[in-house]
């Protein structure tokens, strides 16, 4: 059955046809080099999209326990964790690897379990169309500039990669729970939970 999405396979010959390469009929065994190429390109700028945080990726009030030794560990998948600092006033926690720091009382050990905004990153099959698009397009043009040095080549400008960021972002938008003026929708005071919406191109 035909999909209306764009798989990975479709973004490696798109990035491919970009440099005048032939299509693949399949990622798995042994590959080319520039294919091998297109796919850790990919890989790379589908995890960079990702990690500004977007509602297809983001988790509120994500409540992360502590294990035996009062750590906070952190599955291998997440991207980015922001503490509630409304319900968490008297740590600063941040990411160290797979496990959650307090910064501002120099230890790894929490007293509780900790509220969070959690960023997850998403295979390639599991993020939107939209998302899709604008992550080929970026990663195509990054593919070219490493491969080809004549601007005449190039399929995709700068442009196109605006506008897939601005159809992404609209989409996002609308399909987000957020209030604009207040962050997340359960608190009353600003919390800012929302990065893709404070510039069209990065």
């Amino acid at each position: 059955m035909t999909t209306a999405a764009t798989t990975e396979l479709e973004s490696i010959n798109i990035m491919l046809a970009a440099i005048g390469e032939a299509p693949v009929n399949s990622l798995t065994g042994t590959l080319p080099v520039d294919v091998k190429l297109a796919q850790s390109t990919l890989n790379e700028t589908n995890k960079e999209v990702q990690s500004e945080g977007w509602s297809f990726n983001t988790e509120i009030d994500v409540t992360l326990t502590r294990d035996a030794s009062n750590n906070v560990n952190l599955s291998t998948d997440v991207l980015r964790v922001d503490p509630n600092i409304h319900q968490h006033t008297s740590i600063d926690a941040i990411q160290r690897g797979l496990k959650l720091y307090d910064r501002l009382n120099n230890k790894y050990e929490f007293t509780e379990d900790l509220i969070c905004t959690v960023v997850y990153f998403r295979s390639f099959d599991e993020i939107p169309e939209p998302a899709r698009r604008y992550v080929t397009i970026k990663a195509a043009r990054i593919f070219v500039d490493r491969l080809v040095s004549d601007d005449g080549l190039r399929t995709y400008t700068q442009q196109d990669e605006v506008r897939a960021r601005a159809i992404l972002m609209e989409t996002d938008l609308s399909n987000a729970d957020h209030n604009l003026l207040r962050g997340d929708p359960s608190l009353t005071s600003v919390f800012d939970t929302y990065s893709p919406s404070r510039a069209l191109i990065r």
